[in-house]
């Protein structure tokens, strides 16, 4: 009599990859509390000659690729990917390899299951339809993804994507409004000095709709005011004749450093040969300019720019420098030029305040930065008037500008100045919050000295 060969559905074996599935969690869990496997799944071993018993088998680390993946058992739990432009993407040698993987695992778990009830009968090869097999090959691909899906983490930006690299945001980030503010600081008696201090605000810089130029100028010594003057009427004008030049984005990234300097330089020309006397008298200078998602930051002197940033908490980034003759650099050069770094002393010959540049045996001109403009006297000891020149690629928790005379950092740090902006930040609140740092800044000097120095202040903000 004719044995009759007993068949098993796809539906059967579908079930019957589940049930071993949630076995082999349970294995895994009781046998090897170390060895398990990924959360999304669990692994399936090939090798049922020991007693009916399952050895599980996981990896420390994921695979370099899918030609890793000997071991069939792993292949639903590990999908295995490569890392492009700081984005995780499935690759097509990938696909392959899990297809061909897990239709070979299937038809190893029909076969062994045909095996173990009819041992001495041989399946037919063609017992299961591949398409059938395709589809609940599919159905647990979809499970899987769905599983990791849980786990991803969310993207960083939100809003437009670059497509050369998906993860860094092409949104438009540029100063959407800024504002300022200048006072004037007050004598021992009490009387109201000249204030020596200046700012300037460009919107729509050579013509273009979201560039900006924001520029603070520190003067001092007797004619200082002047000088500040001076600089806020010509430097705008050399820069932006620098810039206008410089017709495509390439050239200014690549040359603007040079642009920058010469311009700074034929400021300082001009200031030589305009009739303000600079025997003793000058000014420090930062500018700020902003093209649309970048920045760049040129400096000399102890006026100083900074970003305010919210990324989960608040925190500085630095645009500029300080320029103070005991910085090593700065120290350096004036040594060599024949100068002299030195604080004021008193009787006993104890350092007061700040370090200051003087000749060598003089007592002048007893200047407290390294970096100016106009000071003749100070130049001819290693005082200079080239600045210092920062990029900055704005990010979407970059929220504001800070840029501001030493009236300002004298007392506050960057912590206070910027949680103090921050509050109206988020009320959209500019004119405000210079009017808050210039009151909060008397307030540090009344406290700390017995004068008050000149405050300017401008605040622009990011959207």
């Amino acid at each position: 009599m004719k044995q009759k060969v007993s068949q098993i559905s796809p539906d059967k074996l579908y079930a019957s990859l589940l049930k071993r599935k949630n076995e082999q969690e349970q294995q895994a869990r009781l046998k090897s509390p170390i060895v398990t496997a990924n959360k999304q799944g669990c692994d399936f071993s090939s090798n049922r000659n020991s007693g009916g018993t399952s050895k599980i088998e996981a990896k420390k680390s994921r695979p370099a690729s899918g030609k890793d993946f000997k071991d069939v058992s792993s292949v639903l739990l590990k999908k295995t990917h490569a890392r492009q432009n700081s984005k995780l993407i499935e690759t097509k040698e990938n696909s392959q390899n899990l297809s061909t993987s897990a239709l070979s695992l299937l038809l190893k778990i029909k076969q062994d299951k045909c095996e173990n009830k009819q041992s001495q009968i041989q399946q037919p090869k063609d017992l299961y339809n591949q398409q059938t097999i395709q589809k609940k090959y599919q159905k647990l691909m979809e499970m899987t993804k769905q599983q990791q899906q849980l786990i991803l983490k969310p993207k960083l930006f939100k809003g437009p994507r670059s497509i050369s690299n998906p993860d860094i945001s092409t949104m438009q980030l540029q100063i959407a409004k800024a504002h300022g503010q200048s006072a004037a600081g007050m004598l021992y008696n009490g009387q109201t000095k000249t204030n020596q201090d200046i700012y300037k605000l460009i919107q729509r810089f050579c013509n273009r709709e979201n560039d900006w130029y924001i520029q603070v100028s520190d003067g001092h010594g007797t004619n200082g005011h002047q000088v500040a003057q001076f600089l806020r009427e010509v430097l705008p004008q050399f820069v932006e004749q620098g810039v206008v030049n410089l017709t495509t984005c390439y050239e200014r990234d690549k040359q603007i450093n040079l642009v920058l300097k010469n311009c700074f330089l034929q400021t300082s020309d001009e200031l030589m040969d305009s009739g303000i006397d600079i025997t003793y008298s000058g000014a420090t200078t930062v500018i700020v300019l902003s093209f649309d998602n970048v920045l760049y930051c040129a400096n000399i002197g102890d006026s100083r720019a900074i970003i305010g940033r919210f990324d989960n908490k608040l925190s500085v980034i630095e645009l500029s420098k300080d320029h103070k003759p005991d910085c090593f650099l700065e120290q350096a050069r004036i040594l060599q030029r024949g100068g002299r770094v030195q604080a004021y002393s008193d009787e006993d010959g104890n350092p007061i305040g700040p370090a200051r540049v003087w000749k060598q045996d003089e007592d002048v001109p007893g200047l407290a930065m390294s970096r100016s403009f106009g000071d003749y006297v100070a130049s001819q000891v290693g005082v200079i008037c080239e600045p210092e020149i920062f990029k900055h690629s704005l990010l979407p928790c970059d929220k504001f500008i800070v840029v501001a005379s030493d009236g300002i950092w004298e007392f506050l740090s960057n912590e206070q100045v910027v949680e103090t902006v921050y509050e109206y930040y988020k009320r959209d609140d500019s004119q405000g919050a210079c009017q808050k740092l210039v009151q909060l800044a008397r307030e540090a000097w009344q406290r700390e000295d017995e004068v008050i120095d000149d405050i300017t202040i401008v605040i622009a903000f990011i959207k």
